[in-house]
């Protein structure tokens, strides 16, 4: 590592405030046949630290024997390269009213990679067939073992090789897909290639491995299916939602690569002959794993250990196979390593001021038994995946991810090759709180909160969407549709706190999503006081906060919305919005059609229960709707503000007026809105995002209470 790779990340590091004593210490310049008890070699050579943070664990193995008071390890700053993950086990866990840590030396970097450099380069010929005319005497080559889908120099992670976009054609499937007559190709190695592609619908992006390809029928044929039909976007048609990634044939720009047969093809993006190339060896770098029972009721943690200060880089990309279960739209996957830091059956433990960054997966996930774990302070940018994901069980009786923190952690730039993957994901897990979290630049939804929606226990875990999870051996009468009361009672994300985020820029690729999204959860979550602004995607299909089909009993509360595209809330069912301002809304264009921003749309119900109370919905300018009430669709019923307990509400257009009294005048002709108003809610600088009330403000009068931004987002203590 050089450049950015090291010299970067060393000097982004964690600082503490003072140096400490330690029980043991971890250096490059160490050695495992060392006591570790010196933070330095010494001038002889005779002692000093471990070399490795296996090393390290087995001492405290031993050390915690004897020492029931807190155990410190300290990391001297520099490279560690791992070859295999670091398993932390019962045998690994703190006594009761004890911690152990693994923390960086105050002041200085400790980076944890699997990357191997790769050597031995010479220019590939120029006539290599396939390559393209453009890259000839442009490419390098040299041969590495082992297979990886991730590559990095110093300036971070390259890019594969990839075919032009196209739009699948009629005949295509969940195996195959047919391309158009000018996008296919006779590949060489096609086998080894990998279709990406956004099946059927906006919302997911998957990547599956070749398996074969016709060229009389112009179809690639995959060994994973796709998550749903790979046939054009449905919401979005004309879109070119599908490639052909890692064949010769298509290495045509700088940074590109590709891998076949053993062979390495690389058209350096700065021209020069390659220098400082690293291919990663793990996915997942230290797991902290407990004693699962999987199928029974009871799980044995491994409890207080706490890793702070570490930077982790260069991980691999994680691959679908037909054993998956997915999460949601296939956004994550159950129970599997895609994470550099894991946590599978733990209690108390703590990921702090760590550092993730230029990686092909995600960042931290918790899995199955999870509870009283802190996740704070962290810095997670530029990875393939989820920055953070709380992962319980399936739908059952087992309830044991709870009671969580996700606090103040500065996520960016996540989901960059799987560009579903939010950047904070709550599934199957309550009583969590995630706040103060700065999330942006991410290519789809900031913070989800989901489980199982009702439909999926009708299909019996025959596809990997969310069925396969379902633990059928703890619901009475076993495989078969439930209504939507018999499945309340096995969905655990209930119960949750989204508050005092600050997201923005969420939204940037994929299509209908959000900012925060929530469904198939359980009761009790409230979504309050976070600042959700900039989502700028022109697109129709998102919105900052939505809940989406059979998601009921929710609060969304005290958020401010600014600048967002297409909607401010939506709602179904008998969900709540209360005391929100919802301030500039940007209406789009969509498939041809040019559609008016809606503040709050309400798209299925009945929304008996709801309450929609005390908002602010503030337009500058243009064509508007404030209230958008959704027809029946799909046999749904139709979702009436009327239905809800709607009044208190402030209305306002800056250059039109009327269009703020029109609403108001129609909602009380449909019998609701009778104490609200349609007025200036005079804030102090709406148009540069200034959302405080001036004295005289009649949302005082409405009971609106103000929202104070300054609490909101990172704090710096």
């Amino acid at each position: 590592m050089k450049g950015l790779s090291l010299g970067l990340l060393l000097a982004a590091g964690v600082f503490f405030a003072e140096a400490r004593a330690a029980d043991f210490y971890v250096s490059p310049a160490g050695s495992d046949g060392w006591s570790g008890r010196l933070a330095a070699p010494r001038a002889d050579g005779t002692d000093g630290p471990f070399a490795t943070l296996e090393r390290a664990r087995d001492a405290v193995r031993e050390l915690k024997l004897r020492k029931r008071s807190d155990i410190e390890v300290l990391l001297r700053g520099g490279l560690y390269r791992l070859d295999e993950t670091v398993v932390f086990g019962l045998e690994d866990a703190a006594a009761a009213g004890q911690s152990i840590s693994y923390a960086a030396f105050p002041g200085e970097t400790p980076v944890l990679s699997s990357g191997r450099a790769v050597t031995g380069w010479t220019q590939a010929p120029q006539d290599l067939p396939g390559l393209p005319r453009a890259a000839r005497g442009q490419v390098w080559t040299a041969r590495v073992s082992g297979r990886f889908s991730t590559l990095y120099d110093a300036a971070g992670r390259l890019p594969r090789a990839r075919s032009a976009g196209f739009i699948p054609e009629e005949g295509s499937g969940r195996d195959r897909v047919r391309l158009p007559a000018a996008a296919f190709k006779e590949w060489q190695c096609v086998e080894e290639a990998e279709v990406v592609v956004r099946p059927h619908h906006a919302w997911v992006l998957n990547i599956l491995p070749v398996r074969a390809a016709d060229a009389a029928e112009r179809m690639v044929y995959t060994s994973v299916d796709s998550t749903y039909v790979m046939n054009e976007l449905t919401f979005l048609a004309g879109t070119e939602s599908c490639w052909v990634e890692n064949v010769l044939e298509e290495l045509d720009e700088p940074g590109e690569w590709v891998l076949q047969r053993g062979r390495l093809y690389l058209w350096p993006r700065d021209g020069a002959a390659p220098e400082g190339i690293t291919a990663p060896g793990l996915m997942e770098y230290i797991r902290v794993e407990g004693q699962i029972d999987a199928d029974g009721p009871a799980d044995v943690p491994v409890r207080g250990l706490r890793f702070r200060g570490l930077t982790l880089v260069h991980g691999a990309r994680d691959t679908l196979s037909n054993e998956d279960r997915g999460l949601q739209h296939d956004w994550e996957m159950f129970d599997k390593a895609t994470a550099l830091v894991r946590l599978r059956g733990a209690e108390e433990c703590a990921v702090e001021q760590c550092r993730f960054a230029y990686s092909g997966a995600g960042a931290v996930r918790v899995d199955l038994h999870g509870q009283r774990i802190r996740i704070a302070g962290n810095v997670i940018e530029h990875i393939g995946g989820t920055g953070i994901l709380l992962c319980g069980y399936g739908p059952g009786t087992k309830d044991v991810n709870r009671d969580n923190l996700i606090y103040n952690n500065d996520i960016h730039d996540t989901g960059e090759i799987y560009w579903h993957s939010p950047g904070i994901m709550l599934w199957q897990s309550g009583g969590n709180r995630a706040a103060n979290n700065l999330v942006h630049d991410v290519p789809y939804a900031g913070i989800v909160v989901s489980g199982v929606m009702t439909e999926f226990f009708g299909k019996g875990g025959g596809r990997r969407e969310l069925a396969g999870t379902i633990r059928w051996h703890e619901i009475p009468g076993g495989k078969g549709r439930r209504t939507p009361e018999e499945v309340q009672p096995y969905l655990h994300s209930r119960g949750n706190r989204i508050e005092l985020n600050e997201i923005h820029h969420a939204m940037k690729t994929l299509a209908d999503g959000n900012a925060v999204y929530i469904r198939g959860a359980g009761p009790g979550n409230v979504i309050r006081r976070n600042y959700i602004h900039h989502l700028v995607a022109p697109t129709a299909l998102q919105a900052a906060i939505r809940t989406d089909g059979g998601q009921r009993d929710t609060l969304i509360e005290e958020n401010l919305i600014y600048q967002c595209t297409s909607q401010g809330i939506k709602l179904k069912l008998n969900n709540s919005a209360v005391n929100n301002i919802i301030a500039d809304v940007i209406g789009c264009e969509h498939n041809g059609k040019t559609v008016a921003p809606r503040y709050i749309a309400l798209l299925e119900g009945p929304t008996t229960g709801a309450v929609l109370q005390r908002n602010i919905l503030y337009h500058s300018g243009g064509p508007v709707n404030f209230f958008y009430q959704g027809a029946k669709t799909r046999g749904r019923q139709p979702a009436r503000a009327r239905d809800a307990d709607t009044d208190f509400n402030l209305y306002w257009c800056a250059d039109q007026p009327d269009a703020a009294h029109e609403t108001l005048a129609r909602a009380q002709r449909e019998g609701i809105d009778a104490h609200s108003r349609a007025a200036d809610p005079l804030f102090v600088d709406p148009q540069h995002g200034d959302f405080r009330f001036r004295p005289g403000s009649p949302a005082a009068a409405l009971g609106i209470v103000p929202i104070d931004v300054s609490a909101i987002g990172l704090r710096t203590e």
